[in-house]
């Protein structure tokens, strides 16, 4: 049996859920490989029994693994699962990445779920969850990686009762891109972004004299739609765009600017964040959700782009780059 994890992750909350996964799995058949999204071939696939999908969350399903996974080829009756990480909640990640995964002819045998610190700049910080995922995280997400593989062992032995059914679909946060009822981020260029604002795209500002281009190129390798290009004249920016907002945290001039989409999100979150303390108390309750930090440490009004004010907001491998001042 072989198997391969394949995720998408940009502060490193869903890398250690895939590398705990991977060694559950590894412990349980001898073997897992694991690749991140940009190094894995949606067509190379067809030599795995096992093959395990991950991200984050960003409102939904990011579009750039809707777009992997669209994009897979010939691993019809291979057996596959998903996992992510979020603040709040997984609802719009598996019942939207599931359909794509099925039309591929995988047969998905289960999902899963953990909370990640989550460092947006429209945010309060820190957040609720920070200090997630932890040690009792990750021993979790090793024992899940050990109960998929033995779930794909009994299925392939013939217990095809253990297949779960698809867990139903929640509307989309955007209004899908040239009609169709998949879900979609809004279109590149233009369209309304989360609350009928204008969208990340059109609200990024970029100064040319202020870019380091070519002697910096982080925009460019770590957008995760490839949607940077500045070696072309005028340079592509955010083409297309998931509003991460992680070109312009990790610039280290300032020369993408999300200032005013910033300002507009940050309004919006005064609105939607006492909903947002709902669901966490109510599942710290439920016994999903433990808190590692007192909310006496929280202050809903200090967003992130208050305090992170110096750039890069984040630094790679080293996280997050508060102001000293």
């Amino acid at each position: 049996m072989r198997s391969i994890i394949i995720y998408f992750s940009q502060t490193g909350n869903t890398q250690k859920i895939a590398q705990a996964i991977q060694a559950g799995i590894a412990q349980t058949t001898g073997q897992c490989d694991l690749a991140a999204i940009r190094e894995a071939n949606p067509l190379g696939l067809k030599d795995y029994d096992l093959i395990g999908i991950g991200s984050p969350v960003f409102g939904q399903c990011p579009e750039n693994v809707l777009d992997f996974a669209r994009r897979i080829k010939f691993v019809g009756g291979k057996h596959a699962f998903t996992f992510c990480t979020h603040g709040t909640s997984p609802k719009r990640f598996y019942p939207f990445l599931y359909p794509v995964l099925r039309d591929r002819g995988l047969i998905l045998l289960g999902n899963n779920d953990w909370y990640g610190d989550c460092f947006l700049l429209h945010m309060p910080q820190p957040y609720p969850t920070r200090g997630h995922p932890d040690a009792v995280d990750l021993a979790e997400a090793e024992e899940f990686g050990r109960e998929i593989a033995l779930r794909s062992m009994r299925v392939s032995a013939g217990e095809t009762d253990l297949i779960p059914p698809p867990a139903e679909a929640p509307p989309p946060m955007y209004a899908p891109a040239g009609g169709g009822s998949a879900p979609s981020v809004p279109p590149a260029g233009g369209g309304p972004g989360p609350g009928g604002m204008d969208s990340f795209v059109n609200m990024l500002a970029f100064a040319r004299e202020m870019c380091l281009y070519p002697k910096c190129t982080l925009c460019m390798d770590n957008c995760p739609t490839y949607g940077i290009d500045l070696s072309v004249d005028p340079p592509v920016v955010a083409q297309p765009c998931v509003d991460c907002e992680f070109c312009a945290r990790i610039c280290p001039t300032g020369a993408l600017d999300m200032l005013s989409w910033l300002q507009g999100m940050e309004k919006m979150t005064v609105g939607f964040m006492p909903k947002m303390m709902e669901s966490l108390d109510k599942a710290e309750a439920e016994g999903t959700f433990r808190r590692l930090i007192p909310m006496s440490e929280i202050d809903l009004s200090q967003t992130g782009y208050r305090q992170y004010t110096k750039h890069p907001q984040w630094i790679l491998g080293k996280g997050a780059q508060k102001d000293p001042s």
